[in-house]
């Protein structure tokens, strides 16, 4: 009896388990999959694009007849009743280009909602991976103080051997003291500032905000084309570049839309109908024919619509170039940064390593009496310096690395 209620108890423990921590870490993967799909951003953008895919099929009905179907019944001079049913299609040969304009122009549109929609997408991972990156910062800050806890405790008991056996002030012990309690405070400082990026990470993919999170990341070495090469791809592959080229679209398609209204519009008509002054004893006939129609006069309002469509694909055409321009722009800074953090990561390697032999072998010097407490001080403060610029350093190359890498339009 007793093993048959152990069992359960292990199975209900697993089974819990599986709920609680079933998901485990993420990895910088799995948020941006989690983003993509939760984001209500990024699902707003979607219905956006579903809207303009509905605008599509209406521009596509034009190309279709319209049929009707009209009844009426009334009365005639002198009293007579009148009935009458018909049955008319009609469709549209030759609008001067307007129908073919009005397809292109919602096609633009489609293409401008969709290049959009991957301009929140790619915005929005970015933000995902610097979240993410300050999560792994705040996380190797708690692990580096609690090292830096670990050897202050240790110094602060070498401190107050010394100043026991009269080798040492009683400053140097207060100070030690105090560097603990600093310490402890940082220590502290970092935990709720890992809370808040933990926070802000649940909010962009859509979870209970006070989620504990977890994250994993292993650096991968991204390789990167030459710096010419990256903007010619900056200027194919980035959505803002591909939404004002499907702006530019739809501007020329207005131009087109509005020099329709010079021609002429060609329809074929046709109709079967029934009419009488009795109900059921009306007359059936039919009729087809083609009608033309050509706008004579209307105020220089065509003129107008367009010149205004014309300097509006005027505008567009310098707003596309001014947008290459910012491209190139910030590919060039986003490059420099990251070479930048790449030499900066070199440097602080070589300090820390520096920083640490020079703790250790002042250390040593201390316990054997050669140097005094402010030294020894000087040093461990020198490296606890290094160490939290090593831990930035690490942060500001991921970020530069991800920064590069969405200014050249690259949304994973």
């Amino acid at each position: 009896m007793i093993k048959k209620q152990y069992f359960v108890f292990v199975m209900l423990f697993f089974i819990l388990q599986s709920f609680s921590f079933g998901s485990g870490p993420l990895t910088i993967d799995d948020c941006i999959a989690l983003a993509r799909e939760n984001n209500l951003e990024l699902i707003q953008a979607r219905i956006t694009i579903e809207q303009a895919q509905a605008g599509l099929l209406g521009a596509y009905s034009s190309y279709y007849p319209n049929a009707d179907l009209s009844s009426s019944a009334g009365y005639r001079n002198g009293g007579e009743k009148s009935y009458s049913t018909s049955i008319g299609v009609r469709y549209t040969i030759f609008q001067g280009g307007y129908i073919r304009a009005g397809t292109r122009l919602a096609t633009a549109r489609v293409k401008a909602a969709g290049e959009n929609s991957r301009l929140i997408e790619n915005r929005i991972i970015l933000t995902v991976k610097e979240v993410l990156f300050e999560i792994l910062q705040k996380q190797e800050q708690v692990s580096l103080i609690e090292d830096i806890f670990g050897r202050r405790k240790e110094d602060h008991i070498l401190i107050k051997l010394r100043y026991e056996s009269g080798r040492e002030s009683s400053p140097a012990v207060k100070e030690a003291e105090a560097n603990l309690l600093q310490a402890e405070y940082d220590k502290m400082q970092a935990e709720n500032e890992l809370i808040l990026a933990k926070m802000k990470l649940n909010l962009l993919l859509d979870k209970p905000k006070k989620d504990n999170i977890q994250v994993i990341h292993v650096d991968k070495d991204t390789e990167f084309p030459t710096l010419e090469n990256m903007l010619d791809e900056a200027k194919t592959e980035r959505p803002e570049i591909r939404t004002e080229q499907a702006n530019q679209e739809a501007f020329e398609a207005q131009v087109n839309q509005a020099k329709s209204n010079y021609f002429p519009t060609v329809s074929l008509t046709s109709s079967y109908g029934w009419q009488g002054s009795a109900f059921l004893e009306q007359q059936r006939g039919w009729s087809a024919g083609i009608s033309l129609s050509l706008p004579v006069f209307s105020g220089f309002k065509r003129k107008a619509q367009v010149e205004e469509a014309a300097l509006s694909l005027k505008e567009q055409q310098v707003k596309l170039k001014d947008l290459e321009n910012s491209i190139e722009e910030e590919i060039e800074q986003a490059y420099s940064d990251l070479k930048l953090a790449e030499k900066n990561q070199e440097v602080s390697n070589k300090t820390l390593e520096a920083a640490r032999e020079m703790y250790n072998l002042t250390r040593l010097q201390y316990e054997q009496g050669l140097t005094s407490y402010f030294f020894l001080q000087q040093k461990e403060s020198a490296l606890t310096r290094a160490e939290y610029d090593h831990i930035n350093v690490l942060y500001n190359l991921r970020t530069a690395r991800a920064r590069l890498e969405n200014a050249l339009g690259r949304n994973s």
